[in-house]
C-alpha cells in the first residue's frame, strides 16, 4: 500500500513539474480578444478624455523643437514692426494704403516669385487710395473673416470681408486671396493645424498659405498635383528654430534700404515674399516651439506645403484595424516562442511596431502612444496567462504535497 502511494505521489510531482501542454493559436487568440477589446476601449476612452492627447502633444511638441530647419527656405519675411508702424505709417490704422502700395511696389523690384499680403485691406480707403499697379510678381491678399469662432470645428459658414475696399477692377491673373485661418487645439490653446480650404458663406475659398503655395507652384504642375485641395485639419510640421534663422527676414525699413540696389542684388529673387505686421503685439499665436507672430506661423504653413504638406488624423476603421494588426502580432510571438524569448522579442518590437503605426497612420511618430497602451496591456495579459498556466499550478502542487507527507 504503501509503495502504491508513494508511487502515485511520484507520478503526480512528475505532472507537476511537466511543462503545461501549450494552447493552440486559435484558443490563444480567442482568449485574448476579449483583453483587446477592453484595451481598445480603454484607448478610446483615454483618446476622448484628453489624457493621449496631452500625452501626444507633449512629444509632439518636443520632437519638433529639435526639428532641423530647411538649410534655405523659399520663404523671406517682410515685417512691419513697431518703429516701422511709427516712422513709416504714422502710427495708424489701418495702414495707410499709399505707403503700402509703394512698399509692395519695392519688394517686387526684388522680383521674389509671389507677395503674400497678409495685412487687413478691408477699409473702403484702399478701394480708392491703393493703385494695382503691374506689379511682376503675382501677389496674394489676404482676406479677413468677420469673426474667427474660437473652435473651428469645419461645419461652419464663415462671413468673409471683401479685399482692397471690395474693389471690383481686381485682375485674377495677377492677384488673388487667402483666409489666414489657423487652428488652435481646443485643449491647450496652441496652434498645431491648418486647412487648405475652407467653407465660407462665399462658397469653398483657399486658407491663406494654400493660395500662395498654388501661386508658387503654378509653373510645377508635377509638384502642385501631389498637394490635394481638402478641408482636412493638417498638422503644421513646424522647424526647431523658433528664431527661424534659415529664413530671410527684413523689416520695412531695411527692405526699403536694401531695395535701392534691386534687382542687381536682391536677396528676395525668385522666392515666396510674406508681407505682414507684428505691431503693438497683434496676432500672436502659441506654438510648439514657443510664441510667435502670425507671419512668422504662416511661414512654417508654407514651409509645410512645400515639404510635402501636413498630414492629416486617419480614419477610426484605419486606427482600429492597426491595433488589431499589432495585438494579432504579439500573440503570435507569443505563440511560438517561449517564454523567455518571445518577452525579450516584445520589449524591442512594442516599441517599433507602435512607431510603425504611427508612422503609417499619422506619417509622423508622435502618436505612438496611441498604439503602445493596446501592446503593454496585451503583454501583460500574456505574462499573467502563464503565471496562471504554470506558477498556480505548481505552488498548489507543493502545497497539497506538502499536506499530504505531513499525514
Amino acid at each position: 500500500m504503501t509503495d502504491q502511494t508513494n508511487s502515485t505521489a511520484v507520478r503526480k510531482e512528475q505532472t507537476a513539474r511537466r511543462p503545461p501542454e501549450r494552447l493552440n493559436f486559435g484558443k490563444r487568440l480567442l482568449r485574448a480578444l476579449p483583453v483587446v477589446g477592453l484595451l481598445l476601449i480603454l484607448t478610446w476612452i483615454f483618446g476622448h478624455s484628453g489624457v493621449l492627447h496631452k500625452l501626444e502633444t507633449t512629444v509632439s511638441d518636443a520632437e519638433m523643437r529639435l526639428n532641423r530647419p530647411p538649410i534655405d527656405s523659399a520663404v523671406a519675411i517682410v515685417n512691419i514692426g513697431d518703429e516701422d508702424y511709427r516712422n513709416l505709417f504714422e502710427s495708424t490704422s489701418p495702414l495707410d494704403p499709399a505707403r503700402l502700395q509703394r512698399l509692395i511696389a519695392e519688394i517686387s523690384k526684388g522680383e521674389p516669385s509671389v507677395i503674400g499680403v497678409d495685412i487687413d485691406t478691408s477699409s473702403p480707403r484702399f478701394a480708392t487710395q491703393l493703385k494695382l499697379e503691374n506689379w511682376t510678381p503675382r501677389i496674394v491678399w489676404e482676406r479677413e473673416l468677420r469673426k474667427i469662432p474660437e473652435n473651428v470645428s469645419g461645419h461652419e459658414s464663415l462671413e468673409t470681408l471683401p479685399i482692397l475696399g471690395g474693389r471690383k477692377d481686381i485682375d485674377p491673373a495677377r492677384n488673388s486671396t487667402g483666409l489666414p485661418l489657423l487652428i488652435d487645439d481646443a485643449e491647450d490653446k496652441v496652434t498645431r493645424r491648418y486647412r487648405r480650404v475652407i467653407v465660407t458663406q462665399d462658397g469653398i475659398l483657399p486658407s491663406f498659405p494654400w493660395a500662395i503655395t498654388e501661386a508658387y507652384l503654378q509653373d510645377k504642375p508635377a509638384d502642385l498635383a501631389k498637394l490635394q485641395e481638402s478641408s482636412d485639419d493638417l498638422l503644421i510640421r513646424y522647424s526647431g528654430n523658433r528664431e527661424g534663422s534659415h529664413r530671410l527676414r527684413l523689416s520695412a525699413t531695411k527692405l526699403e534700404e536694401l531695395s535701392k540696389n534691386w534687382p542687381a542684388a536682391s536677396p528676395i529673387l525668385g522666392k515666396i515674399v510674406l508681407l505682414g505686421g507684428s505691431y503693438l503685439g497683434q496676432d500672436r499665436h502659441d506654438t510648439p516651439i514657443g510664441q510667435l507672430p502670425g507671419l512668422e506661423v504662416m511661414a512654417n504653413v508654407i514651409e509645410t506645403e512645400l515639404s510635402g504638406g501636413g498630414y492629416k488624423a486617419p480614419s477610426r476603421a484605419v486606427l482600429f484595424l492597426l491595433e488589431l494588426f499589432e495585438a494579432f502580432v504579439l500573440i503570435l510571438l507569443f505563440h511560438i516562442l517561449r517564454l523567455r524569448w518571445a518577452l525579450a522579442c516584445s520589449l524591442v518590437l512594442i516599441p517599433l511596431m507602435a512607431i510603425l503605426c504611427s508612422a503609417f497612420a499619422y506619417g509622423d511618430k508622435h502618436h505612438f502612444v496611441q498604439f503602445a497602451l493596446v501592446l503593454l496591456g496585451l503583454l501583460i495579459f500574456e505574462l499573467y496567462e502563464h503565471f496562471r498556466r504554470t506558477a498556480i499550478p505548481r505552488v498548489y502542487h507543493d502545497l497539497t504535497h506538502s499536506s499530504y507527507r505531513a499525514m
